[in-house]
Parts: structure tokens; C-alpha cells; sequence
């Protein structure tokens, strides 16, 4: 009898060290690959917020501005399209929070272009900086009459604005990080994508006008634009969307980039919503089934590079 039961006490141990074992190998493997706790139907926002890394760039105007930084599994080191995601006037500030992203639906819908099978078809790098709140007229853009005592002034009822010389603080913060997103990470500058919408429209239309050379292809949603760039960025590709409705933004400027871009020979997509308004204009732009397959498909090749770049 009692052989028995010390049989059975050591039978009892052995299993619970096996149980053990196979726990911290589940426990390694997992660390192994970051995306197997994300291989489900439930691909929520926790997830997804812990594959956009939080971090800090240290602009040379002194600004500091927060970011996030998704990075694909490339086993092969191939180098693979940046994606930039501009957000809006709302989310400004220095929280680096899950708002800065939120709007984009491509990276929070459930079938979020961070999701390995997503990657496997678009494999991308994707950057989301935080514009700064510092001051009442801080914005992507920087348009003539944008003062702090005076941040709209300068705004057309026609959806159009004037560029003024020098960018913003968080413009120009953001193109240098941009530049040294691309230098630290296997990232083919040739695939260079920029989506944004409402503050994050302007900034589209802005950063194109500022950087003509950096950017394969621009989808601006909802934003004021100057249409005195025209020339400058008519090289790069834009799929262009607006609210028939907008109640905050103009429909009239996109309108008119799209007549403009047309006029120059530009390869430009237009969608308008009847109907809609500013806000549900974004959502709708982002559930177009070819938006993704549009935007990949772009590379910007040798004759597309202009000679001089307005100064950024």
C-alpha cells in the first residue's frame, strides 16, 4: 500500500513538471513571435495598440514629438513601403494615446491592416505622429494669416488656403522624422504612402507641397489645400475624398484640386459622399474596397522626382 501511494506521489510530481515545462515553452515561443496571441477573430484595439510602439523624436526646431511606430516581421530584411497617417485637429497634443490612430479604420478594423494575414499582402512600416497642442493655431499646416491670436484666419470659404513660406513647428518635426524613420528601418524610400484627414487633409496636401520628392502616393480626406501647388506635386498620385455635406471643411477645395490636378495631367481619383458629412466621409473613405491595392501600387520612379522642393 504504501509503495503505492509514493508510486503515485511521484507520478503526481512528474506530471507536474512536464506541465511546467510545456508552460514556459509556450511562454518562449510566444515571445518567440509577437503576432501568435493575435491569431483569432478578436483583434481588438489592446492589441493592436501594443504593436504600435510608443516613442519620442526630438525635432531640430526643439519640438518633442510623441509617435508611433508599427514594424513588420521581415525574416528576408526586404525593404517595404512606409505608410504615414496624419491625424486630426482633435487629437493634438502630448498623450501619444490610441486617438492618434483611432480615425485611421485601416489599422483598427477587424481586419486591420497589422494582422499578419493583412501583412503578408501589404507589408508596411507604419508611422502616426502626434501634432503638438502648444499653441491654439499649431497645426500640420501653415497657411498665411495662422497666428496664434488669429488661428483660422487665412481659411477660404472655398475650402483653400495660401501656404506661407516656413511650415509648422509639428510640419516640419514631422517630415524630419519621417526622413529618419526611413534611414533607421529596412523601408523602400520609393513606397512612401501619406494618408490623413480633416487637420490631417491639410497636412496631406501640405507635406506633398513641401516634399514633392519624398512621397509615392497621398490620400487626403476631407482637408483645405492651396491650389497654387498644383505644379509642384502633380507628379504624385492622389485619391482625393470628401463629404457632399462637409459642415466643418469645404467640399469646394477638394472639388477644385481634383479640376486643377486633372487640368495638369495628374494621376488623380476623386471620391465625394452625397450626403455625408465631415466626420462619416472618413469612415467611408476607409472601408473603399481598392483603397489599399490603389495605394500600394504606387512607386515613385526616377522621372517622377522633381529637381527643387519647396522649403520644409
Amino acid at each position: 500500500m504504501k509503495t503505492s501511494c509514493l508510486l503515485l506521489i511521484v507520478f503526481l510530481f512528474l506530471v507536474s513538471c512536464i506541465e511546467k515545462k510545456e508552460k514556459e515553452t509556450a511562454i518562449e515561443n510566444k515571445s518567440a513571435d509577437p503576432y501568435e496571441n493575435y491569431r483569432s477573430a478578436d483583434w481588438d484595439v489592446v492589441r493592436i495598440d501594443s504593436l504600435l510602439v510608443k516613442h519620442t523624436y526630438q525635432s531640430s526646431n526643439g519640438l518633442s514629438m510623441p509617435y508611433r511606430l508599427f514594424s513588420p516581421q521581415n525574416s528576408n530584411n526586404e525593404k517595404v513601403p512606409l505608410l504615414v497617417f496624419l491625424h486630426g485637429r482633435g487629437d493634438r497634443g502630448t498623450d501619444n494615446s490610441v486617438e492618434i490612430y483611432k480615425g485611421a479604420k485601416i489599422i483598427t478594423r477587424p481586419n486591420s491592416i497589422l494582422y499578419p494575414e493583412m501583412q503578408e499582402k501589404y507589408p508596411c512600416y507604419i508611422l502616426v505622429p502626434q501634432c503638438s497642442d502648444k499653441t491654439k493655431n499649431e497645426e500640420w499646416a501653415k497657411w498665411e494669416g495662422n497666428t496664434p491670436e488669429t488661428p483660422f484666419k487665412g481659411l477660404g470659404k472655398d475650402g483653400s488656403y495660401s501656404m506661407s513660406e516656413n511650415p509648422s513647428e509639428s510640419g516640419q518635426a514631422a517630415l524630419e522624422l519621417i526622413d529618419k524613420t526611413i534611414k533607421e528601418n529596412q523601408i523602400d524610400p520609393d513606397r512612401v504612402y501619406l494618408i490623413g484627414l480633416s487637420m490631417g487633409g491639410f497636412g496631406t496636401w501640405e507635406f506633398t507641397s513641401r516634399r514633392p520628392d519624398l512621397f509615392a502616393a497621398a490620400v487626403p480626406m476631407a482637408g483645405f489645400s492651396d491650389p497654387n501647388q498644383v505644379e509642384t506635386i502633380s507628379h504624385i498620385p492622389f485619391w482625393i475624398f470628401h463629404g457632399e455635406s462637409d459642415e466643418s471643411n469645404p467640399v469646394e477645395g477638394s472639388r477644385n484640386m481634383y479640376r486643377l490636378l486633372s487640368e495638369a495631367g495628374a494621376n488623380v481619383k476623386y471620391t465625394e459622399y452625397e450626403g455625408t458629412g465631415h466626420g462619416d466621409s472618413f469612415k467611408r473613405a476607409f472601408e473603399e474596397p481598392m483603397l489599399l491595392d490603389w495605394l500600394f501600387a504606387k512607386t515613385r520612379s526616377t522621372s517622377d522626382k522633381p529637381i527643387k522642393s519647396v522649403n520644409n
